[in-house]
């Protein structure tokens, strides 16, 4: 599970810009079942979800896309990239002396017996520092250093040969990570964190089809084909059966006669026939239903587009509840509609807003961070700008009416 992830001067974000999933003792009070994830011996708890609200242009999304891009580069630097490949980072680019300096990211997660802190620091054409730390998952554990690379000494620890080999033969190229060349060598630690990364889905608006061939692909499996049906059936989307025909995806709607009896089904192409959120929904079914599953982690940017209000909350509901999220899923989103800010679906401590300084930088920070009561207006309280993170207008009127 994830614990905290930072990011430095990446894209809209100038300073250091941090997530958290780690409870607060703030005592809350939700209509929704909303269950933390306790961490044996740690005394530490996690919440099981997060959402991000702001104004467009915010910078949401780049939050989101500083995760992916920490994901991305652990999981893709060695084997994608060759000898003199830039990096592909892009920095803020609003003041003059970010642009000349590194972007820095760091998560810290769990695989439940182990806590994991794990870094970079990369300019566009170098890696110029990487860490990674581990402790016990118990009380007062202490960091244990693996590594610490810098652009002319590493430290490694005693006790990992391989990693010392590889930095010994140099065999670590500037532009790739040392804990993603590691795991090529079947480093047990590295190939734990790539996979831990791997379970981690990251969906973007702009990926759509990408979603959607996915979503294909899985329905071979019959017993997942007919969880994605119950699925549909469960948002109220008038489908009784979904199938693959040449792979093309056909679903059935009950026909009725003038009576309104059921007489039989009708087949209908389904990117073409049914609507936009009924396709999102179904693309979003089987990555919902694995991380509920196993345990793994989605971060989704704006998974209200398209879908209803209540819809939407039901998919929130299913990771907050410890009796359809046993495993530890959690959800990470960002969204504009303001309904599930007043559904009873969060505590104060999984509600962030993005709002950008007068310099154009981003800022993230949680609603735990007021002095407001649980049970306060959430909804009405941040549309009236009292958190911040909402869009300040113009005087539009006078485009179209320059005279008033």
């Amino acid at each position: 599970m994830i614990l905290e992830f930072c990011v430095t001067n990446f894209l809209s974000i100038k300073e250091e810009l941090k997530l958290s999933f780690i409870s607060t003792s703030l005592k809350e009070s939700c209509s929704e079942p909303n269950d933390l994830f306790p961490l044996e011996d740690t005394g530490i708890s996690l919440v099981r979800s997060a959402v991000i609200y702001g104004a467009n242009a915010s910078g949401k999304s780049n939050v989101l896309k500083a995760f992916d891009f920490y994901k991305r580069f652990i999981t893709e630097s060695f084997k994608n990239s060759q000898v003199g490949d830039t990096i592909g980072v892009e920095n803020f680019r609003l003041n003059a002396s970010s642009m000349k300096e590194p972007t820095t990211f760091e998560a810290t997660f769990t695989d439940g017996e182990f806590i994991y802190r794990y870094g970079f620091e990369v300019d566009n054409h170098a890696v110029q520092e990487e860490w990674l730390y581990k402790r016990a998952c118990k009380k007062r554990a202490k960091d244990v250093e693996l590594f610490y690379r810098e652009a002319d000494s590493n430290t490694v620890h005693p006790k990992s040969q391989l990693l010392q080999e590889l930095v010994n033969k140099k065999m670590v190229r500037n532009n790739a990570l040392l804990l993603s060349t590691a795991a090529q060598f079947n480093e047990p630690t590295s190939v734990s964190i790539l996979q831990w990364l791997s379970d981690t889905l990251v969906v973007f608006c702009s990926e759509d089809e990408q979603l959607w061939n996915n979503a294909i692909k899985h329905l071979d499996d019959e017993s997942l084909r007919k969880r994605v049906i119950s699925f549909a059936k469960y948002a109220d989307l008038g489908i009784e059966n979904i199938s693959k025909i040449d792979n093309r995806i056909v679903s059935d709607h009950r026909q009725y006669d003038d009576d309104g009896q059921e007489v039989t089904s009708v087949s209908f192409a389904f990117n073409k026939n049914e609507s936009e959120g009924t396709i999102k929904y179904f693309s979003l079914a089987y990555p919902i239903i694995d991380a509920l599953d196993n345990g793994k982690r989605i971060v989704i940017d704006e998974l209200d587009s398209k879908l209803h209000p209540l819809l939407v909350k039901k998919v929130v509901a299913l990771f907050n509840d410890a009796q359809t999220n046993p495993k530890g899923a959690q959800l990470l989103l960002t969204a504009h509609d303001t309904f599930l800010l007043s559904a009873g679906l969060f505590r104060r401590d999984q509600v962030w807003f993005t709002q950008k300084d007068n310099f154009g930088a981003t800022e993230l920070f949680s609603l735990a961070e007021y002095k407001v009561r649980s049970t306060s207006p959430f909804e009405k309280d941040y549309l009236l700008g009292k958190y911040g993170a909402t869009p300040i207008f113009g005087e539009l009127e006078k485009i179209f009416n320059p005279s008033k």
